[in-house]
């Protein structure tokens, strides 16, 4: 029987071929994806000698975020807690199950796993940061539940300077790298922000009203 519909039609006709053919197709657009134009802005920082943390951390900000820098991970974990402290921020916090997320566990009640809703701060580990657009890239795992990144009305991010890529487009051979690809993997760019109620822009409509990204080197 001929189906009618050009919708499942033009589906049908794609999907001619073995499936041995389809696989070895999808194999070569994945070796070698589309070149995706790129921003001139950050090749031209990075002539001047600045570092791809350096321009992550200018976007980030000019997108509303506050970006700390530390030389190393002892010095992100001191960090956080003089964040905390500037900040009056008080608990509880639910944080990724990172050691580094637990530099303030001494200081309120503090769990990891999905977020209950009634904790002010929520503390992620980024799986990547985008220097091109200031973005953090948060993956779904047990260890970093996504519920943290959007209900605490205060968001602190802790990334690794190696951690930082150019574009979008150099994150994904890195996830894809991994074997074991997310259910979500969720860009943020700044607070949580919109423009839809009477062109007034809001903070904190649909997520965290602040974001603050802790940077750290590996020290050396």
């Amino acid at each position: 029987m001929t189906d009618t519909n050009p919708v499942l039609a033009a589906i049908a006709r794609t999907r001619r071929g073995t499936a041995e053919a389809r696989a070895a197709a999808a194999a070569h657009r994945i070796a070698q994806p589309p070149q995706a134009t790129r921003l001139r802005a950050v090749a031209e920082e990075l002539a001047k000698g600045r570092s791809l943390a350096d321009v992550f951390a200018e976007i980030a900000e000019r997108a509303g975020a506050t970006v700390h820098r530390a030389a190393s991970p002892e010095a992100a974990a001191e960090t956080l807690r003089a964040i905390w402290r500037d900040k009056a921020l008080s608990g509880p916090i639910v944080r990724a199950d990172d050691p580094l997320c637990a530099a303030c566990d001494d200081l309120a009640e503090a769990h990891t796993g999905a977020a209950r809703g009634d904790e002010p701060v929520g503390i992620s580990r980024a799986a990547a940061g985008i220097a091109e657009t200031g973005s953090l890239v948060l993956v779904a795992a047990a260890e970093t539940p996504t519920t943290a990144n959007f209900l605490p009305e205060t968001h602190v991010v802790v990334l690794a300077e190696a951690d930082v890529v150019a574009a979008f487009e150099d994150f994904w051979p890195t996830l894809r790298a991994r074997n074991v690809l997310p259910r979500t993997v969720n860009l943020i760019t700044g607070p949580s922000r919109t423009g839809d109620i009477e062109l007034t822009l809001q903070i904190g409509v649909h997520g965290p009203r602040s974001l603050h990204i802790v940077v750290y080197g590996d020290g050396r």
